[in-house]
């Protein structure tokens, strides 16, 4: 145990952890800094405005249909109409010109497929184009000084959100045709078949797993990173100052080594684990309560695919991550076996370690969603969870062949 403790004193040296705060610094400001900030602003001004969010006040973490009925959305369509018209009716004379005199009948002039496919192929393409830019403007009640909130309150703009948290919740039939009918991935298919029978009725914000799902992949880079600096020093050094042929020369010097790959990997999972927590941290106090809400969802852009909470989904994610980071151990240990200093080791390590970054990246990015690379491009949409399977891999690939290499060294020395 002394020995284990020496060895994982080496391996935190103040250097390394000096570095490695530089790097974690550099990557929060560069990217994650933003993170609960954009997830608080989309609340109010994403693609449903304030409503998912006035929802989520209302009802809690799901939307039965006799909550749909009294959220009322007639009702307030109604009145975002009556808005339009006193916008519209302080400027007619660009809706007069085609015969627009009231706000709906903007909407289902603005909407008609047909009368577009005229416009496009007509010789007044440019001043019909400019013209509904002047009535946009009307309508969101443009003007020099507006801000986000005043532009998000405007007629047109709320209706266009009200419109969309409508598809989201009553008119989502459109996933089957597009996820069920024209779909040739069979896991996207079975979660589209789930969505409609049972109802798309989580009210989690649609951009908060994408948000997190991102911030996520951001941190498992820095965090690979991370612990491939503190571990790769720890053997390069020894074998630079050929500190193991003194080992060698006894009973428990021999053993040194299968210490310093068991004090490698403990410093892997205890530094994943820390920056894993200290990154999520400000964005799950964001979105705590949402802890419990289900992000199984379709929505315009993705379908997530399994009925799991936001929580359980911070902590699959964390698991991911920190199963490439041990997976990392393991290969930076093996690269620093086979190099004599740190300028050898480093140019086999960052190869390595960027190809490990990338992988992660693209696994935690969108995972358990239908576009998320592993799962759509390389597994065609029909193997469950592939993006965790090969994190799971990385993890057991990387500690493995480790492993491998401890015992192969202590079979040579004996020789």
């Amino acid at each position: 145990m002394r020995i284990f403790l020496y060895e994982l004193k080496k391996i935190w040296n103040v250097k390394a952890l000096l570095v490695i705060a530089a790097f974690c610094v550099l990557m929060w400001f560069a990217y994650l800094s933003d993170g609960p900030d954009t997830f608080e602003s989309l609340k109010s001004h994403g693609y449903y405005g304030s409503y998912q969010t006035e929802m989520f006040r209302l009802y809690g973490i799901t939307l039965e249909p006799e909550e749909i009925e009294d959220f009322d959305f007639p009702g307030r369509f109604a009145e975002i109409a009556a808005a339009g018209d006193i916008l519209l009716l302080n400027n007619p004379e660009i809706f007069a010109k085609y015969g627009i005199t009231n706000f709906l009948e903007y909407i289902e002039w603005s909407g008609n497929g047909e009368l577009w496919e005229k416009v496009w192929d007509s010789e007044h393409e440019g001043e019909v184009i400019s013209d509904r830019s002047a009535m946009e403007s009307v309508l969101e009640g443009r003007y020099d000084k507006q801000t986000l909130d005043e532009w998000y309150a405007s007629p047109l703009m709320r209706y266009n959100n009200l419109h969309n948290l409508k598809q989201r919740y009553v008119d989502y039939t459109y996933h089957e045709t597009y996820f069920i009918e024209l779909q040739r991935r069979p896991l996207v298919v079975r979660a589209s078949k789930e969505v409609l029978s049972r109802g798309n009725n989580s009210l989690i914000p649609d951009n908060l797993p994408d948000i997190f799902s991102f911030y996520a992949a951001a941190t498992g880079v820095f965090a690979i990173v991370a612990v491939m600096i503190l571990i790769t020093p720890l053997l390069v050094t020894d074998r630079s100052r050929r500190i193991n042929m003194l080992q060698y020369s006894s009973a428990v010097g021999r053993k040194v080594f299968k210490i310093q790959f068991a004090a490698a990997l403990t410093s892997a999972f205890i530094l994943s684990l820390i920056l894993t927590a200290l990154s999520f941290a400000p964005l799950v106090k964001a979105a705590a309560e949402y802890w419990s809400a289900s992000i199984f969802h379709g929505g315009f852009v993705f379908v997530w695919l399994y009925d799991i909470t936001f929580g359980n989904y911070a902590l699959l994610l964390a698991g991911m991550i920190i199963a490439s980071c041990i997976g990392a151990a393991g290969f930076a240990f093996i690269l620093a076996r086979f190099s004599n200093n740190i300028v050898n080791v480093m140019i086999k390590a960052v190869p390595a370690g960027a190809a490990l970054c990338v992988l992660t990246a693209y696994a935690v990015n969108l995972a358990l969603a239908d576009m998320n690379i592993i799962f759509n491009v390389i597994f065609g949409g029909r193997i469950d969870m592939p993006e965790v399977i090969l994190c799971g891999a990385v993890g057991l690939v990387g500690t493995i062949a480790a492993a491998l290499v401890v015992r192969r060294e202590r079979q040579r020395d004996l020789m």
